[in-house]
This record gives structure tokens, C-alpha cells and sequence, in this order.
């Protein structure tokens, strides 16, 4: 891998992170179509450092939230009641929908290990994420601010997340369209959405940090450090930009994204 490559991995990871587009996919097929070969040992570390760089970016979103809801979880805690303070309700519904992703990671294990090396099931998985932006948008009411949201909204947005694992099944896209599907206004589902990717992905770069401080070797910092800033800054600017959009426009133009890349990637792969 070069410092170009790590360079422009790096934003395609913190754009795709939060747009509703799958970043498993862009960072199997983008690879994919520039014919690039990636050094596999570099490669394991260079993925767990944009990963983390998408961290840092939803962090630094979304610090002044983040600060109320610890205090409001804490609270909760300790004085063993939720009451009205949405703070402390919003805290405990990240908690109980990150749960499903557990359940359904278990369910799919198996199938998840052969996506990850089938670039033809990533293109059909993106159609399908551009069935759900279309779906939601029809039928969503639109109408339920994030302070209204019930514990079943949670759960159910949980659940989409962890199809998510799916590469082609965008994280955001799912919890978005899921959002929609219980009436969440657009915006309000995706800061649930954003959110509710935290502790997602903080055990997920944990996860592998671990796996791989046991095996790795012969690592360029440079191509860490790379992808690292450029994943952080496109991540944070992705966030900051997409709510702004959502408040006006549809979902339709990444349905219209997702469906063209899925078919030309069903079709390329189809002549191999």
C-alpha cells in the first residue's frame, strides 16, 4: 500500500462510514476496481486504524451530546429512575439497541466470512440497501422527534444495525431507513443512527486492535497516521454535512447510488 492509497482509503472509509452507501463495500470494491494490491499484513492494520479514525470523528460530532448522556446514564443509576430527562432515555436506548447486534452476529457468522470474499454478494447487499432508503422513505410518517422515541424504535433500529455486518448493508442506511419505518423524522434517526455507532464500533476497532497486537508485523506508521487523519476529517465533515442535508432532502439520490454501483458490480463480477 502507498501513502496515495492509505490517503484516499482513508476518506472513502470516513465518507462512507455515515453516508448511507456501506463502507464495507467501498473498501472491498473500491480496491477492487482500481486493481490495486494491498499488502494483506498491512492491510489488517491500516483497516483498524480508519475504523478508529471514524471513532474519533463521531466523538468530536457529537462531544456536548456525549457529555449529557453519560451525566444523564450515571444519574440514572444512582438515583435509579429515568423520569423526563430524554438525556437519560436516550442513554439507555443506545445501550438496549446495540444489544441486537450481538443476536444477529451470531446468526450470521458463518455467511458474514464468505461476503467478506464475494465482491458479486456485496453488489447484490447494496441493492438491497437502496431498496430499504427507497422503502423507508415511502412509507416512513416522518413524523416522531428523538425525544419520542419508545424502546421498541431502539430495538428494532438495533436489529438493522446488525445486518449491517453484511458488507454492502450500509450501517447508516439501515438504521436510518429503520428509523423511518417507526416514524422517526429524518434527522432525528440519523443522530440515533450516529450515535447508536459508537459502541458498534468501538468494540469492533477493540476487537481487532487486539487480534491484531498478537500477529502483526513489519507496519508503516506512515500508512497508519494517513488513513488515520483522513478518515477522521472526512468522517466528521460527512456527519456534520449529511444531518444538514436530511433536514430538506430525501434519502433517494444514495438509493439511486447504491442500486447503480450494486448493478454494475453484479455485472462486472458476473464476466469473471
Amino acid at each position: 500500500m502507498t501513502i496515495l492509497q492509505a490517503l484516499i482509503l482513508g476518506v472513502v472509509q470516513g465518507l462512507t462510514e455515515f453516508l448511507p452507501i456501506s463502507s464495507s463495500a467501498h473498501l472491498i470494491l473500491f480496491p477492487y476496481y482500481a486493481g490495486w494490491s494491498i499488502d494483506e499484513v498491512q492491510n489488517v492494520p491500516y483497516y483498524v486504524i480508519v475504523h478508529f479514525g471514524t471513532l474519533v470523528a463521531v466523538l468530536a460530532f457529537f462531544r456536548n451530546d456525549l457529555k449529557l448522556l453519560l451525566r444523564g446514564f450515571f444519574a440514572s443509576i444512582s438515583e435509579r429512575r429515568i423520569g423526563d430527562d430524554p438525556y437519560r432515555r436516550l442513554a439507555w436506548y443506545i445501550i438496549i439497541g446495540t444489544l441486537p447486534v450481538g443476536i444477529v452476529y451470531i446468526l450470521i457468522k458463518g455467511f458474514l466470512e464468505q461476503t467478506l470474499e464475494s465482491p458479486g454478494l456485496v453488489g447484490m447487499f447494496l441493492l438491497v440497501t437502496g431498496v430499504l432508503l427507497v422503502v423507508s422513505e415511502k412509507i416512513g410518517r416522518r413524523d416522531v422527534k428523538a425525544e419520542n422515541m419508545r424502546i421498541g424504535d431502539a430495538i428494532f433500529i438495533g436489529f438493522a444495525q446488525g445486518l449491517a455486518m453484511l458488507p454492502g448493508i450500509s450501517r447508516s442506511g439501515s438504521t436510518i431507513a429503520a428509523g423511518l419505518f417507526r416514524g422517526l423524522e429524518r434527522e432525528a434517526a440519523a443522530r440515533f443512527s450516529f450515535l447508536l455507532s459508537i459502541p458498534v464500533i468501538l468494540a469492533g476497532t477493540a476487537e481487532e486492535m487486539t487480534a491484531l497486537s498478537m500477529g502483526a508485523k513489519n507496519v508503516d506508521i506512515f500508512l497508519l497516521v494517513a488513513g488515520f487523519i483522513t478518515a477522521s476529517i472526512s468522517g466528521y465533515f460527512a456527519i456534520k454535512y449529511f444531518i444538514d442535508y436530511l433536514r430538506k432532502h430525501s434519502l433517494y439520490v444514495f438509493a439511486i447510488y447504491c442500486f447503480a454501483l450494486g448493478s454494475i458490480t453484479l455485472v462486472a463480477t458476473s464476466f469473471k
